[in-house]
């Protein structure tokens, strides 16, 4: 009784289980069928990889930002042109004063109201202060090109990141290629295992165990499809394009050659990407403006000269000259006549010496020469991030190289042990488990396969990044239709 009892109780069990994977199975053979009838989108753009990289060249935010950066960059640089330049300000004044008050031009008191009228015109230009400017100026012009290359750092990063994004992509679709062709053996061995159990000569707990297996494949597929999915979505992003749109994205295809192993050279990398990098220019360029900002703090010690001239005319109501006819009497000449009258100007030499300012000098030249150091210092972490950056991306392909060496290989054996396990199956000297295993260790080979192959194109184009050869205007890869 107990033995029948136990046999009764796993032939229900195994039923239960073959009963939820069919419900499973129905399910997502309807949502699949649902998703085949839905209407596709007609509004869809096709996106190639070098019209993608024009895109982001033109619309992503970082380089409009490092634009926008370069162009005050410049502005500055303008502006402290000007500071060589005399200036010109030119001022009128009208005013009514009421009351008791004094005339400069009746020379007396009145109390009547009376109108003035002023106008004057004011220069001046600095002929020296201790090379301010011209330390100024320096310092603006190497900021300036330090900007300029910022900008093209960051195209060149941009360039790179959609490169990664389209690898990225062309990764996932083959990986999709991958689950999707190890879902359709699996349903193909579940009905020649179908047949078996109908047969007699399978037991039906193969059946249920297959049925599982599909459904996990089914999983499996839709887990690869939506990576596939978020690498669109990321480019979508890198692009700055709208995301109520649809895209298609023409993905770039690897050729057999590019896989090639390539020798390098660890020092004449590095010896390489010290010459290439933009960000050691950037660097470079801003301790250099560090050094002029020195320069320009210490000019408070010495004096300041500089010349000025105005020159102008006033108009009053109470305006009184005597008569020419008759001196004892007085005339109000007419607003022009006392325009013209009042005419007069002057020019001045200023000479400006510091003594003593509560050593708010000397706190500028320590600050100056602290940014100076900090610029300093910047450059050497950057020389040495480069140089690091070099190297693991030497190790990391040189890595890459043996993963592929070893996933082709991997996936060789893992086709042959299914095809061997297969076989075996067939004629009934090897169980379920071993099949499914054999499967999902060639799924897995594959997977890991195609992942080796993109891996080792992205650390081929790492290392030309990191050494600075990535140009932005040229094409990188051919292009295949996705």
């Amino acid at each position: 009784m107990p033995q029948r009892f136990r046999s009764c109780l796993a032939i229900a069990t195994w039923g239960g289980v073959g009963l939820m994977l069919l419900l499973i199975g129905g399910l997502t053979e309807v949502s699949r069928a649902q998703q085949s009838t839905a209407p596709a989108s007609v509004d869809t753009t096709q996106i190639a990889f070098n019209e993608a990289v024009r895109i982001a060249l033109d619309q992503n935010t970082d380089i409009k930002r490092a634009q926008a950066g370069a162009s005050e960059a410049n502005v500055q640089v303008q502006a402290e042109w000007m500071d060589f330049a005399p200036n010109l300000n030119v001022t009128s004044d009208l005013s009514r004063r009421f009351g008791r008050n004094f005339s400069q031009v009746t020379g007396d008191f009145t109390t009547r109201s009376t109108d003035f009228f002023n106008l004057s015109g004011r220069s001046s230009i600095t002929l020296f202060n201790g090379f301010e400017n011209v330390a100024s100026l320096r310092q603006a012009n190497d900021q300036a090109r330090a900007s300029e290359q910022d900008l093209r750092r960051t195209r060149r990063e941009v360039v790179f990141t959609v490169m990664e994004q389209f690898i990225a992509l062309v990764e996932s679709r083959e990986n999709v290629r991958v689950r999707r062709e190890a879902l359709q053996a699996r349903r193909q061995q579940l009905q020649q295992i179908q047949e078996f159990v109908d047969a007699g000569s399978r037991p039906v707990s193969d059946l249920y165990q297959q049925q599982a297996d599909v459904a996990d494949a089914e999983q499996q597929l839709l887990q690869a499809k939506r990576e596939r999915e978020v690498n669109r979505t990321r480019i979508i992003q890198t692009l700055q394009l709208n995301p109520r749109r649809a895209y298609t994205f023409a993905v770039p295809e690897v050729q057999e050659g590019a896989l090639g192993e390539k020798t390098y050279e660890l020092s004449a990398l590095i010896d390489e990407a010290f010459e290439n990098r933009l960000d050691l220019e950037v660097a470079k360029q801003e301790r250099r403006a560090a050094e002029h900002g020195i320069q320009s703090a210490r000019s408070s010690y010495y004096p300041s000269l500089s010349v000025g001239g105005s020159y102008g005319t006033d108009w009053t109501s109470r305006g009184r000259i005597p008569d020419p006819n008759n001196p004892n009497e007085f005339i109000t000449p007419s607003f022009s006549n006392q325009l013209d009258n009042n005419r007069g100007g002057g020019i001045s030499l200023s000479l400006n010496i510091p003594i003593f300012d509560r050593l708010q000098r000397n706190t500028q030249v320590e600050r100056a020469q602290v940014q100076a150091q900090n610029a300093e210092y910047a450059l050497q972490d950057q020389r040495q991030q480069v140089a690091l950056q070099v190297r693991q991306a030497y190790l990391d392909y040189q890595n890459a190289v043996q993963q592929l060496e070893a996933a082709n290989k991997r996936l060789r054996a893992a086709e042959q042990a299914r095809t061997a396990t297969q076989e075996r199956y067939n004629l009934g000297s090897a169980s379920i488990v071993e099949l499914r295993n054999a499967n999902s260790d060639y799924v897995d080979a594959a997977s890991q396969q195609v992942r080796a192959r993109y891996n080792l194109l992205f650390q081929q184009e790492q290392i030309d990044y990191h050494v600075g050869r990535l140009n932005p205007v040229a094409p990188m890869f051919g292009q295949q239709d996705e």
